[in-house]
């Protein structure tokens, strides 16, 4: 059985025909390929009340790699300032790990044949090479050794 050939204009993030029968995923933010369908999480604490953000993709690898370093690091530096947001922050980061993975091991961005796109973002520095990052993580080991400080003075 043949399928028709369609002609559409592609959306960045949206699946395109491509060939008949098959789907092309281009990533939301160039409209590159390959894409892989994931949603990156945030989380910001305060003393009250917390946010949760969130990035829906598709992404490509570099633009997937660039949302994941810049939410992660994100909710790092601003996650850990409530009680449950103690608990929150590292699942929001763990979960973004295991997303991580998703987009890292697709190819290289390559421009659309179907539809429109657009150089991808620049996956910048690492996520520990961040200084933001870095002092996010030191957030909840001061919190730790203040807590062990102050109980070792009761004692």
């Amino acid at each position: 059985m043949s399928y028709p050939q369609q002609q559409s204009a592609a959306v960045p993030g949206q699946a395109v025909p491509a060939q008949g029968q098959f789907l092309v995923v281009a990533c939301r933010m160039c409209g590159s390929v390959p894409a892989a369908p994931v949603t990156f999480r945030g989380h910001q604490g305060f003393v009250i009340v917390m946010r949760f953000l969130s990035q829906p993709g598709p992404f490509c690898r570099d633009c997937g790699l660039a949302t994941f370093r810049a939410m992660t690091a994100r909710t790092l530096i601003q996650g850990w300032y409530g009680w449950a947001s103690l608990i929150i922050t590292p699942i929001t980061v763990l979960i973004n790990l295991v997303r991580r993975g998703q987009v890292a091991n697709l190819g290289a961005p390559q421009p659309n044949p179907y539809g429109p796109s657009r150089p991808p973002m620049n996956p910048g520095p690492r996520l520990l090479q961040r200084p933001i990052a870095v002092i996010g993580l030191a957030v909840p080991l001061v919190l730790i050794a203040l807590i062990a400080f102050a109980i070792s003075q009761d004692s």
